[in-house]
């Protein structure tokens, strides 16, 4: 089954949307998890509205001892790495160079790939942040095959007297 890097992110749009709502997630502080916390809840999501999830797939690490890292989901032929920042962590937990192992697996991977990043704080990275991960990190020593690899950042702003979900998508092509 295709599934198109738009469909992933309106999968994770509505994800991110719901745990936002209170008649969603009542007594569970979903906000306030870590990314390891959140993982059981994503996989289980995704394998619901995609029927076809394979987790922590095995791909190319340039750089690792073994050369070998794993992608947090494989969904069709779409890579998905996913990233989390709380309300009390700080930028860099988003950062593209935290995450430079998890955009060095999506750029060896052959097909389409996608890092998502959900911010629940309430200081949100601006534009410029999101198109530092254009600066790609190096691949080491050798002629290395790159794909090209999309971010999906969410956030919430306040707008009036409530928060709406926004998303900063950029393609980047190496």
């Amino acid at each position: 089954m295709a599934i198109t890097v738009k469909q992933a992110v309106e999968a994770f749009e509505f994800f991110y949307d719901s745990l936002h709502k209170r008649e969603f997630r009542k007594t569970l502080p979903l906000t306030n998890m870590r990314e390891r916390d959140l993982q059981p809840l994503l996989r289980t999501y995704l394998l619901g509205y995609f029927w076809e999830v394979a987790p922590e797939t095995r791909s190319a690490l340039p750089g690792s001892l073994t050369g070998k890292g794993s992608v947090d989901y494989v969904v069709g032929d779409l890579a998905i790495e996913f990233a989390v920042r709380r309300p009390t962590d700080p930028k860099s937990n988003l950062s593209s160079v935290t995450n430079s192992t998890e955009i060095k697996k999506l750029m060896k991977h052959d097909g389409l790939a996608l890092i998502v990043l959900y911010d629940f704080s309430t200081t949100p990275f601006t534009e410029d942040a999101i198109e530092r991960y254009r600066e790609w990190p190096s691949l080491g020593k050798g002629n290395h095959k790159k794909s090209a690899f999309n971010v999906a950042y969410f956030y919430r702003e306040k707008v009036g007297r409530s928060f709406e979900t926004r998303c900063i998508r950029k393609n980047i092509r190496v």
